[in-house]
């Protein structure tokens, strides 16, 4: 499978964190990648600051999402956002504030920061290129991309 800048990486995970999100936030997956080139991704990881990542690393426990309205342009300018962030901190209040929409069906206020989170990170990558992924979700969750309706699952690596 040809995986093309801009395609998002979609992560079924196996450690605790990784089960904690997926029941909280019934969702099939607890983390989101996008890829930048044939073979990296860039990720924001609890613990880590945003950065890239191996595609390989992903092999075995993820599916792959495209968009198929972007053009080459919209791709690159994906990208140059993720990049940009690259060296960002992870948002653990953010991560609270999920918690919280999910158990208790209200969002309370929530200030955006320079911090990131997997699901955020790309969500406003899309939007930095035109498309919202996630229309009614102003913090989406990766369940909530998944979901998006611009969005089309091609395979799993």
């Amino acid at each position: 499978m040809e995986l093309l800048p801009g395609d998002l990486i979609f992560a079924k995970g196996t450690g605790w964190e990784s089960y904690a999100i997926e029941k909280f936030m019934h969702s099939p997956y607890s983390h989101v990648a996008g890829v930048v080139n044939e073979n990296q991704v860039i990720e924001a990881m609890n613990f880590k600051k945003t950065g890239y990542q191996s595609i390989a690393y992903y092999s075995g426990f993820s599916d792959v999402y495209r968009c198929d309205l972007l053009t080459a342009t919209q791709r690159q300018q994906i990208v140059k956002y993720a990049q940009v962030n690259v060296g960002s901190r992870y948002d653990y209040l953010l991560i609270v504030w999920e918690v919280v929409r999910y158990l208790l069906h209200k969002a309370i206020p929530y200030f955006k920061t320079k911090r990131v989170i997997c699901s955020t990170l790309w969500a406003d990558a899309y939007l930095a290129a035109g498309l919202n992924l996630c229309p009614d979700v102003k913090y989406p969750t990766p369940g909530d991309l998944a979901n998006s309706k611009l969005l089309r699952k091609i395979g799993s690596i």
